[in-house]
C-alpha cells in the first residue's frame, strides 16, 4: 500500500510524487489517459516554476528543450512597443522564461518517475472517494478495483473527480475566454518581415495575440491568441479540440479580416499554420474554497483541481508545482513527527495542513487577482477610445513599474518558505 496514492497523472501529481520521494514518502500515480497520450501546444514556465523543476532535478534538461528568453514585447496591432516587461531573469530570479511543449514536459516527468521507480498507472478512470477514515482512503475506480493508501492527493485537474468529496457543490466557471494555440516552423516565415520584437504579447482591438519562439534553436514559432468566446458542455469543448476548421475560421475571423489591422507577421501565422498544430484552451477557474482538504485531512487537492487558473497570468503551472512541493514538505514534517523532532509537542496532523493552506491561500488569491488583471487587458475593445485607453494603461503601468512589472514577489517564490509558516 502507498503511503499516498496521486489521482492524475498530468503536472502535479508527477511532480508531488518525486518530492515525497525527496522525504522518503512512497506514492503511487493513476492516470485516466494510457500511457502513449500526448496534448499539443505550448506551455510557459516562469521562474517559480522552473524552481520546482530544477529541485527536483529535471530543469538541465528541459532548459535545452525550449525557448529561454527574459524580456517579453507588450506592443499595439499597429507593432509600437508599449513597454517591455522581465517575464525572467537569470539576474533577478535565478531562471530566465522557458516556453516549452507541454508533451516535452510531461513526458520528462514521467521518464524521471521511472528512474526514481515511482509507479504510474494508466486507463484509470477514478470514480471517487469511497471510504475517508482517520488513518487511510480508499478510492474506486470505474475497473472495479479500489485503492487503500495512507493519504489520497487529487491532482487531477479542473473537472476533478477527488474535490466532489471536499466541495460537493463546487463548478468550475468560464470565464468567457479562449485561447487557440498553433506552431509555425520559422522556414515558412522567410518572407515575412519581422518587423516586431519577439517574443511579444499584442494587444488589439479584436484580441489579443502572443507570439512565442518555443523550440531551443528557435525554429519554431508558437502563437497563443486570446478571443472571447461563450461557454459549450464538456463534449462540446471536446467537439472544438477535435475540429481544426473551426478554429481555422475564429483566427480568421478575427485577425484576417479587411476590418482589423494586424501585422504581417500575426496574419502570416494565421494563414500558414499546419492544421493538425492548432489547439484549443477554454478559460475555466474554480471558485475560492475554504478548504482543500477533507474532515480527515487524509483527502488534499492540489493544482486545477483546487484553484484552477487561466493561462492570462503564465502561473497555473507554477501554482500546480508550488502546491505539490509545499505539500510534500508538510507530508515530510508529519511522518518526522517522532524525536529528534523540534518541538516538544509534534504538531498534529490537522494544524500542518491548515496552516499549509493558509500560506498557499493567500498566495494563490494573490497570483488570481494578477491573473484576473491582465485577462482584463487581454479582451477586445468595442470603440476606438477603449482601446486607446487599454493601450494608455499598458503603456502607463510599464512606465511606472517598470520592466520588473511588480512581480519580483511571484517569481523569486520558493517552496521551502512554507516551513515557516509550519513553525
Amino acid at each position: 500500500m502507498p503511503q499516498v496514492a496521486i489521482i492524475g497523472g498530468g503536472f502535479a501529481g508527477p511532480v508531488l510524487a518525486l518530492c515525497l520521494k525527496k522525504h522518503g514518502i512512497t506514492s503511487a500515480i493513476y492516470d485516466v489517459r494510457d500511457q502513449e497520450y500526448k496534448h499539443g501546444g505550448n506551455v510557459a514556465l516562469a521562474p517559480n516554476a522552473q524552481r520546482v523543476l530544477d529541485h527536483i532535478g529535471i530543469y538541465d534538461t528541459l532548459r535545452n528543450s525550449g525557448c529561454n528568453y527574459e524580456e517579453l514585447y507588450f506592443t499595439n496591432s499597429a507593432g509600437t512597443v508599449l513597454g517591455k516587461f522581465l517575464n525572467g531573469s537569470q539576474k533577478a530570479y535565478n531562471f530566465p522564461a522557458l516556453r516549452i511543449h507541454r508533451t516535452v514536459v510531461r513526458d520528462e516527468l514521467i521518464a524521471e518517475l521511472g528512474r526514481q521507480g515511482i509507479p504510474v498507472h494508466y486507463n484509470k478512470k477514478c470514480i471517487g472517494v469511497k471510504k475517508d477514515t482517520e488513518n487511510e482512503v480508499t478510492v474506486s475506480f470505474a475497473d472495479g478495483e479500489t485503492v487503500v493508501a495512507e493519504f489520497v492527493v487529487g491532482a487531477d485537474g479542473i473537472h476533478s473527480r477527488i474535490r466532489p468529496h471536499i466541495a460537493p457543490d463546487c463548478e468550475p466557471r468560464f470565464s468567457g475566454l479562449m485561447g487557440v494555440m498553433a506552431t509555425v516552423m520559422a522556414d515558412q516565415l522567410k518572407d515575412i518581415n519581422m518587423d516586431l520584437h519577439l517574443p511579444c504579447m499584442i494587444f488589439g482591438a479584436s484580441g489579443s495575440f502572443a507570439i512565442m519562439p518555443s523550440s531551443f534553436t528557435g525554429d519554431e514559432v508558437g502563437y497563443f491568441a486570446t478571443i472571447e468566446a461563450t461557454d459549450r458542455s464538456r463534449a462540446g469543448w471536446t467537439a472544438l479540440e477535435n475540429n481544426k476548421q473551426e478554429m481555422v475560421n475564429m483566427l480568421a475571423e478575427r485577425f484576417l479580416t479587411s476590418g482589423t489591422k494586424w501585422p504581417k507577421l500575426v496574419q502570416a501565422l494565421c494563414e500558414r499554420t499546419p492544421p493538425e498544430t492548432l489547439t484549443s484552451w477554454p478559460f475555466f477557474s474554480v471558485p475560492h474554497l475554504d478548504t482543500w482538504s477533507s474532515p480527515t485531512n487524509r483527502v488534499l487537492i492540489i493544482g486545477d483541481s483546487a484553484h484552477a487558473i487561466p493561462p492570462t497570468g503564465g502561473q497555473g503551472s507554477a501554482m500546480a508545482f508550488e502546491d505539490a512541493e509545499t505539500l510534500a514538505y508538510v507530508l515530510g514534517r508529519f511522518y518526522a513527527r517522532q524525536p529528534p523532532y523540534l518541538a516538544a509537542t509534534p504538531p498534529s496532523l490537522a494544524t500542518l495542513i491548515h496552516k499549509w493552506e493558509q500560506h498557499r491561500f493567500a498566495r494563490v488569491a494573490k497570483v488570481v487577482d494578477f491573473t484576473t488583471k491582465n485577462g482584463t487587458m487581454l479582451k477586445s475593445s468595442n470603440h476606438f477610445y477603449e482601446q486607446a485607453a487599454k493601450e494608455w494603461v499598458i503603456w502607463a503601468g510599464m512606465k511606472w513599474m517598470g520592466e520588473a512589472g511588480g512581480a519580483a514577489w511571484m517569481y523569486g517564490y520558493n517552496a521551502e518558505s512554507v516551513l515557516g509558516a509550519l513553525a
